[in-house]
């Protein structure tokens, strides 16, 4: 799927592994805890998805985990590969999208965050992030409400 972020920049959405031409090091974590939509609150631009850059050495899944927890306090239980997306801007880039249950909640000191949001349904306005409301980002929520474990 090709679409324009709210940057205007040109994005690729793939939901097959191995269609990206660029090497993801950055990804993005939905995940679930007890029910509900684990989210984190950026102190300028609001709710989103924890995620960010995978540091040298570091696997995208082990940044995914890392992430979550710096951002959150959650410790992963499950991760699961979903989707990614290339963003075409001067320095182009791939991003991996992971799903996850979370397996507990920590009280810890977040970095780069406010800390966890849970919410029990996913309506996007004016409180998420601008990453949040693009059509790329549509796309994913709506692939994740397809699958089955993740419909309750």
């Amino acid at each position: 799927m090709e679409y324009r972020d709210l940057n205007g920049c040109v994005c690729h959405l793939f939901f097959e592994k191995g269609r990206s031409q660029i090497e993801s090091r950055h990804v993005l974590v939905i995940g679930k805890f007890e029910g509900q939509w684990l989210l984190t609150r950026h102190s300028v631009r609001g709710l989103e998805f924890p995620g960010g850059k995978a540091e040298p050495g570091e696997s995208l899944e082990q940044a995914a985990k890392r992430e979550v927890y710096e951002e959150t306090g959650a410790v992963v239980n499950e991760l699961e590969w979903l989707a990614e997306y290339q963003v075409h801007t001067d320095q182009a880039f791939s991003k991996t999208v992971f799903t996850a249950t979370i397996k507990n909640m920590k009280s810890v000191q977040w970095m780069e965050t406010e800390g966890p949001v849970l919410v029990p349904k996913l309506m996007v306005d004016e409180n998420y992030s601008f990453l949040m409301r693009d059509a790329g980002m549509e796309a994913i929520i709506e692939k994740v409400k397809t699958i089955e474990k993740w419909r309750h």
